[in-house]
């Protein structure tokens, strides 16, 4: 509302809720809001931005003043929020979302029924949710094309005159904006994430041969964007951004990366897609400064650059030649078409109508058609039509039918933002001090989460990371229901360096299990811990596979306190250990909806003593695991294997390995537990019972366990050192109050085949946890 861009004016960004308002209808409000896993929903911004526009529009532009005033003063209120719109408005946020979109579905139906749209024929007509984007043309007869389903990941399909599709590769973390075919090459790039600083990143530049089928690495480490290689084969031009904001293009050899010719843009003008003339001697490419966005032809020879399309606040992107035309997508109509510029007569032209956006053009090579990705309500679909400039429109007759809720908006304010009137000022450049600025207190929260054993408690915590995301803090209490007691603890983690260090401290009641005689008592004690670790986290990707690599060393101080002065706790009442620590993971890239990786290994290995009392012994442990894919869409095996070994009765270390699920009131030193699961959702609900819950998914897991105690055998005692277990879960993904944190709850029957005091026979758990 204070400018003539952004995506409340970017058609493409309308797009997602019109077509699924007009094609499908709207959603509840708890599955607009909260997703589906089964079905494509707009993202928040999408549905956000028209419920807060359209409320302004009608409501006044002081409409969300006091829901956002209630949920600062009453933030322990049920629904402070839904009350303020209630007060503005009169309706509760169910009955103001749905009125809302029934008022856009009629003003987007008028709009539609006011647009000539072409006669395409269908290429492609999902039933499912499918992008196909990033179209070459290879042949008259072919296309490449880059189809991303809502339930796979991405990949590179050669698709032929009748829509038959077959696999050219799989990418890895790739670049959705460019692609492009030259000789028998095709390229794309891909993201090279840096192993250790999750922020930074480069560009990778892949190049494919359609005959061979080599696959090949052309640049690392680059900051190279928009890679186009020319129709040759031979070159490839790119925009480089440096580190000092920079922008230039640049012309690469396409046999070893190395430059060719750089040519700095105009004044520093941001550059964007380019994309090379038939002779390879001239590239056009979108040009943006602070007067807005134009097209640009560069000289390759020269240098010099030419701009051919005035600067605006049209939205304009992907711009390429034809002949004497440069063609490119624009909104001048009020969706994205295709338009095309003649260059000897200046004259422009819109050569596409679309219900709601076209994209990802290509012209096939004899000229004679027109490739678009048409957006429908259920992804971009492939759409082909003859091609004929006779047909085209010219701009003099081009209407804009588009709803202008973001003009209406602006006619609210006061002034729209002009950048040139802001006044110049320099600011004093002085030292940053990091240790000033280590805490930053950002939110709190009532329920604690331990990530390692994923145990979900009440409390209350308090969190802090500075604006560098270099320390991070946590300081709060949780209730433990094992030990029907309080544990106070706070951390700090300082990631500035290339290691990670962190040091954190605990107190607490626990407890530990002692037979004698064959008789299991349970003593109660409390517990200090101080600790301190140095680890390394290291992150690889490499095609479509990730690693995770972790060495970790742990120093920690304990003190224990009885309530019993005579038992045996009271023998130690500090112990220092030492941990080591190596963990290792890898997993192909899989859809959000899998219930595991489509392939993945994890391994870990652990060894802590105590180096002053020896006589408290040590422990190792080990844990393997694989990831299998099964039989249908986003289930999957997990086999899991896990070891530990408590020398000389090291009984104040405490366990890493669980023993076979449904077994209780087992206490051990040595244990080893195989485990295998089977995973599947089988039912996607996306129901709600009035806004208290919103079921989204339903599970079903499969398992069996067998464990080992090891040392009872070798001990040469004359007892089973085994047991079993077989069972199943069922479990769902919900969310309560339309909170946005997924909770997963369920039930889980395990069949145990008997046990010390764990008899034969069915036992019944309740399981929950964050589903994260």
């Amino acid at each position: 509302s204070f400018s003539k861009s952004g995506r409340g004016r970017d058609p493409n960004f309308e797009a997602v809720l019109r077509a699924q308002l007009l094609d499908i209808g709207k959603y509840s409000i708890e599955k607009a809001a909260l997703g589906s896993y089964e079905d494509f929903t707009p993202g928040r911004y999408h549905l956000g931005y028209y419920l807060v526009g359209q409320g302004r529009l009608d409501y006044g532009k002081r409409m969300w003043n006091k829901p956002l005033e209630n949920s600062g003063r009453y933030p322990l209120a049920v629904v402070p929020f839904s009350t303020g719109i209630k007060t503005k408005t009169g309706l509760g946020k169910k009955a103001f979302y749905e009125k809302t979109l029934d008022h856009l579905s009629l003003v987007w139906e008028r709009q539609l029924a006011d647009t000539k749209t072409d006669s395409f024929v269908k290429l492609t007509n999902s039933e499912s949710y499918i992008n196909y984007t990033n179209n070459i043309f290879v042949s008259d007869n072919e296309i490449i094309t880059l189809k991303k389903d809502f339930h796979d990941i991405g990949h590179f399909m050669v698709i032929d005159s009748i829509g038959n599709e077959k696999l050219l590769h799989t990418p890895g973390y790739y670049i959705s904006e460019y692609t492009s075919v030259g000789g028998d090459w095709f390229c794309w790039s891909e993201q090279q994430y840096d192993p250790r600083w999750g922020y930074r990143s480069h560009i990778k530049i892949m190049m494919l041969n359609l005959k061979t089928k080599e696959k090949k690495t052309l640049l690392k480490n680059t900051r190279y964007f928009s890679a186009n290689i020319s129709p040759s084969g031979t070159k490839i031009i790119a925009v480089e951004v440096d580190e000092f904001s920079q922008y230039s293009l640049v012309v690469l050899d396409a046999k070893d990366g190395h430059l060719i010719k750089k040519i700095r843009s105009a004044d520093n003008d941001f550059i964007a897609h380019p994309a090379w003339s038939a002779d390879e001697e001239k590239i056009v490419a979108e040009v943006m400064n602070s007067h807005g966005k134009g097209l640009a032809i560069f000289d390759i020879e020269t240098a010099h650059i030419q701009n051919i399309l005035a600067y605006g606040s049209m939205h304009i992107q992907y711009p390429s030649f034809w002949k004497n035309y440069v063609l490119f997508e624009a909104a001048y109509s009020g969706v994205m078409d295709v338009f095309a510029l003649d260059l000897k007569t200046k004259s422009l032209y819109q050569t596409t109508q679309t219900a709601f956006s076209a994209s990802d053009y290509a012209v096939s090579p004899n000229g004679e058609k027109l490739l678009i990705s048409s957006y429908t309500a259920q992804g971009k679909q492939l759409r082909i039509k003859d091609w004929n400039p006779k047909q085209w429109i010219p701009f003099s007759q081009v209407e804009n039918t588009a709803y202008p809720l973001a003009d209406m908006l602006s006619a609210q304010e006061d002034t729209i933002m002009d950048p040139h009137a802001i006044p110049t000022k320099d600011y004093e450049i002085k030292k940053y001090s990091k240790l000033g600025h280590a805490l930053n207190i950002h939110s709190w929260g009532l329920l604690h989460v331990d990530a390692n054993n994923t145990s979900l408690n009440p409390g209350i915590n308090v969190l802090s990371q500075n604006k560098l995301s270099t320390t991070q803090a946590v300081l709060g209490a949780d209730y433990s229901y094992n030990t029907k007691d309080w544990r106070y603890y706070g951390k700090l983690l300082y990631k500035g360096w290339y290691p990670v260090f962190s040091i954190g401290a605990d107190y607490g009641r626990r407890y530990l299990d002692d037979i004698q005689d064959g008789d299991t008592s349970r003593m109660y004690y409390h517990e200090s811990n101080i600790n301190a670790s140095v680890y390394q986290p290291l992150v690889y990707t490499s095609g479509t596979w990730s690693f995770n690599i972790q060495p970790s060393v742990s120093l920690n101080f304990k003190h224990l306190k009885s309530q019993d002065p005579l038992d045996r706790i009271s023998n130690y009442p500090d112990i220092k250990s030492v941990n080591y620590g190596f963990q290792t993971s890898g997993s192909m890239k899989s859809p959000f909806q899998n219930m595991f990786p489509r392939w993945g290994y994890g391994l870990y290995v652990n060894y802590a003593y105590t180096p002053f009392q020896a006589e408290l012994g040590e422990m190792f442990s080990l844990g393997i695991s694989a990831y299998l894919p099964a039989f249908f869409r986003h289930d999957g095996f997990r086999l899991k294997g896990d070891y530990q070994d408590k020398r000389n009765d090291a009984a104040f270390y405490g366990n890493r390995v669980a023993p076979a699920r449904g077994y209780t009131h087992i206490t051990y030193n040595d244990l080893l537990t195989l485990r295998a699961d089977y995973k599947v959702p089988f039912l996607y609900p996306d129901w709600n019972l009035l806004s208290l819950i919103y079921f989204k998914r339903m599970t079903f897991v499969g398992f069996g366990d067998y464990s080992i105690l090891p040392n009872l055998k070798m001990q040469g005692k004359n007892i089973d050192n085994s047991f079993w277990s077989l069972g199943a879960e069922l479990s769902t993904d919900v969310f309560l109050l339309r909170s946005k944190f997924p909770l997963n709850l369920g039930v889980r029957a395990s069949y145990v085949n008997g046990y010390n005091n764990n008899t034969q026979g069915i036992r019944y758990e309740f399981i929950y946890g964050l589903s994260i």
